[in-house]
């Protein structure tokens, strides 16, 4: 009986979300089971009733706020219900919740599909709601894939982790603002960019689409994505030597800090200033990290280079890539987000060492070959030795 009434009010609200016809019933929903209910059943029904007939654009009711509210937790607790029930027919109802704007009926959706189980034939399904712009859905939906069985299932879990949290929707940025390019007909990835990083994240239509149209723009390229890093890898370590003094002085700042334990709310900012710290550092190894298994093998165009200080710069470039979790192929658009001072700082400590180490490499060929004159001579001695011992 409950189940029956659960998957009638999340049916009636899939409908709701994408209109009539379009949410699949399952075969056995008309045999789950009786009619009527008990009084508190029979009124959380009316409550999501009121709320999908009554709320529409123009909305009948005139308390839609007050029954939103009623209705999100009935639906909750008729969303947990079905995923107990661990019965993949209820899946493609469960999974038309995610067309709708209430994040929280969104997790909940994303915790019943982890209970009955993900596998891998639902990954084609399940990959679009990783891209929810939602963190705290992101994050519901990162663990649900963890909850299924499979290789696939595996790869998208580890394609799409994300660091950020919270109910705040993401929102998608104006790459004209940023002076970066994107190409026709891409598809934004929310758990693959960061702004303040420097660093968006797109799937593409097609790779020769893609290429053509940063090719066009580039001024070095195509290079490998390990060729790219060797030729700037000097460039690079200074990227990430003036971030890791960002992030240390930020670090030394908060040491000077001293919430109060008994203020709940001050101490909790404090703390959650302390986990955005690391939580800045793993993702920018994230969003820098290109394994094969994920990434197959990156291209590079360099689409802006620009001389600071000592060094030149790639200040803006693209990895282009064949997301094998995806199955489609991607690119990430990349810039500097750091001052010039910063950067030229950071110079400060790595041109010595570099210096240190061009010296080590002009001295190799001087010490090998002192050491084989030694060889040499050590050689000569020793034949003459055995010349001599032997009579000639």
């Amino acid at each position: 009986m409950k189940m029956h009434l659960a998957f009638i009010s999340v049916l009636a609200t899939a409908t709701f979300l994408v209109g009539p016809g379009d949410v699949p019933l399952p075969a056995q929903a008309t045999s789950l089971g009786g009619d009527g209910g008990d009084a508190g059943e029979s009124s959380k029904d009316e409550i999501v009733t009121k709320y999908v007939d009554g709320c529409r654009k123009p909305a009948k009711e005139g308390n839609c706020d007050k029954l939103r509210k009623e209705a999100v937790e009935v639906l909750k607790e008729d969303l947990r219900t079905l995923g107990s029930s661990a019965n993949r027919a209820y899946m493609p109802a469960i999974v038309t919740i995610f067309k709708g704007d209430e994040p929280e009926l969104r997790i909940a959706a994303a915790d019943a599909v982890g209970m009955i189980g993900p596998q891998d034939q639902d990954v084609d399904v399940l990959a679009p709601l990783t891209n929810d712009p939602v963190p705290d859905v992101r994050n519901a939906v990162m663990q649900m894939l963890q909850r299924g069985k499979g290789p696939a299932l595996t790869l998208l879990g580890q394609r799409t982790v994300s660091t950020r949290r919270g109910l705040t929707p993401d929102t998608l940025p104006d790459a004209r603002k940023l002076m970066v390019p994107v190409a026709p007909d891409s598809t934004y990835l929310f758990y693959a960019s960061d702004v303040a990083f420097g660093r968006l994240s797109y799937t593409a239509k097609s790779m020769n689409d893609a290429t053509a149209f940063f090719k066009a723009k580039a001024k070095k390229g195509p290079m490998k994505l390990d060729e790219f890093q060797e030729k700037y890898r000097d460039q690079l370590n200074d990227e990430q030597e003036a971030r890791d003094r960002a992030q240390e002085e930020k670090a030394k700042q908060l040491e000077n800090v001293k919430p109060d334990p008994t203020n709940t709310k001050s101490f909790m900012e404090f703390m959650e200033k302390v986990q955005s710290i690391q939580g800045d550092r793993t993702t920018m190894m994230l969003l820098d990290s290109y394994q094969p298994n994920l990434f197959g093998a990156p291209t590079v165009y360099v689409l802006e280079e620009r001389q600071i200080g000592q060094r030149s710069y790639p200040t803006r470039y693209v990895v282009l890539y064949q997301d094998q979790a995806l199955k489609r192929p991607g690119y990430r658009l990349s810039w500097m987000t750091l001052s010039d001072q910063a950067i030229k700082s950071a110079q400060k400590v790595s041109s010595p060492s570099q210096r240190q180490e061009e010296v080590k490499q002009e001295k190799e060929p001087s010490i090998v070959k002192e050491k084989s004159e030694q060889e040499k001579k050590k050689f000569k001695k020793g034949q003459s030795d055995l010349e001599k011992e032997l009579g000639f």
